[in-house]
């Protein structure tokens, strides 16, 4: 069986280390690596990634907005939101762009590697 492709995207390298780590650890890919909503958006058309897991507040451009720009460019498109965020209006927001899922932060191992398969699995369906 193939590997899950996983492009991570997260303004910080801490946080992209270890999800990377987690990523491996749990039998996927990390196929590329952003630090911003721009970088991202660059790398997915480039890598086409199976999923996109991305951070949500982002400097100069938020994950929201790069989420729509790729869904545009590839309705396709697999992404999975990681937020502190857990006010409702952020988690419509981010499921009528049309994120796949969300994920908040502080995560376990377990989550992350769960909510990637539900993801995949679960094609277009929001998880």
């Amino acid at each position: 069986m193939e590997k899950i492709r996983v492009l991570l995207v997260d303004d910080s390298t801490y946080i992209r280390t270890v999800l990377g780590s987690i990523i491996v650890e749990a039998g996927f890919e990390v196929v590329g690596e952003a630090a911003d909503g721009e970088e991202a958006i660059r790398k997915y058309m480039n890598l086409k990634p199976d999923i996109v897991l991305m951070d949500v507040i982002m400097e100069p451009m938020n994950g929201m907005a790069a989420a729509e720009v790729i869904l545009d460019k590839d309705p396709a498109a697999r992404i999975l939101m990681e937020t502190v965020l857990e006010a409702k209006e952020i988690l419509v927001d981010l499921i009528k762009i049309g994120a796949k899922g969300y994920i908040t932060k502080p995560f376990s191992k377990e989550e992350i590697a769960e909510k990637i398969r539900e993801v995949i699995k679960g094609g277009g369906k929001v998880v």
